[in-house]
């Protein structure tokens, strides 16, 4: 290994270890890894064999963003009415909402003033690090926005977006249109959960916090990728 090489691979560790949670940072890594190995392997076959599996990875990867941004371009725009509007959870800066959910609470306070018969589920637990839970702080940020307390029904056990759907279609009685509101990156996601448990939903496109734009959509087009596949082995329930 080159000098040039050690001093990139300290530099990514070194920015491993002050951005903990990057994703950019764990794929960066992840393709330095594989460069080291293209360039230590002497085998023409072997290395033949890595570059159709980066190429592949790549072709999936792109597939995925693109269905990502298509779901988007087609669906931000449509405003749909529903009876009960879901807003999904994010992470607490101990009892404030950050950025993230911000913009999703944001995007209820904008619905709301178009549709103020909705009936909102705030969805989310405790997390690490949060002295409230997301649907408290949640529903605490809508009231203090003008939603009235009576609207806005409080789901706190869930953990995950997928938990998030699952216990909050629980609180939806049937025949009732049901809207998810997140992130823009979020809501395919959002909406393949909701079909692989019987719940149809509509999607309501919130910002995405500009300084996290291209780590959420990397991070999120794996994730996509990660919960077809699983979903090929595993189906979720």
């Amino acid at each position: 290994m080159k000098s040039k090489d050690i001093i990139i691979l300290l530099i990514l560790v070194l920015y491993k270890l002050i951005y903990k949670t990057s994703f950019v940072i764990n794929i960066l890594i992840i393709i330095f890894i594989y460069y080291l190995m293209y360039k230590l392997i002497e085998s023409k076959l072997l290395k033949k064999v890595l570059q159709i599996c980066f190429g592949l990875g790549i072709t999936v990867f792109m597939i995925s963003l693109g269905t990502l941004l298509n779901d988007i371009y087609i669906n931000q725009n449509k405003g749909l009415k529903n009876d009960y509007v879901i807003i999904l959870g994010a992470g607490l800066d101990k009892d404030k909402p950050k950025k993230v959910l911000i913009n999703r609470l944001d995007k209820g306070v904008e619905y709301y003033t178009l549709y103020p018969e909705t009936i909102f589920i705030v969805s989310g637990g405790m997390g690490k690090d949060e002295t409230v839970t997301e649907s408290y702080a949640m529903k605490k940020y809508l009231k203090e926005k003008g939603v009235p307390t009576d609207q806005i029904i409080e789901e706190d056990k869930s953990t995950s977006t997928l938990e998030n759907l699952m216990f909050s279609r629980n609180k939806v009685p049937l025949d009732n249109s049901i809207g998810v509101i997140t992130n823009s990156f979020h809501v395919y996601r959002a909406k393949y959960f909701g079909e692989k448990i019987g719940l149809k939903l509509n999607g309501v496109y919130a910002k995405t916090p500009f300084l996290g734009l291209a780590s959420n959509y990397l991070r999120e087009s794996v994730a996509i990728i990660y919960y077809h596949l699983k979903d090929k082995i595993e189906p979720i329930k």
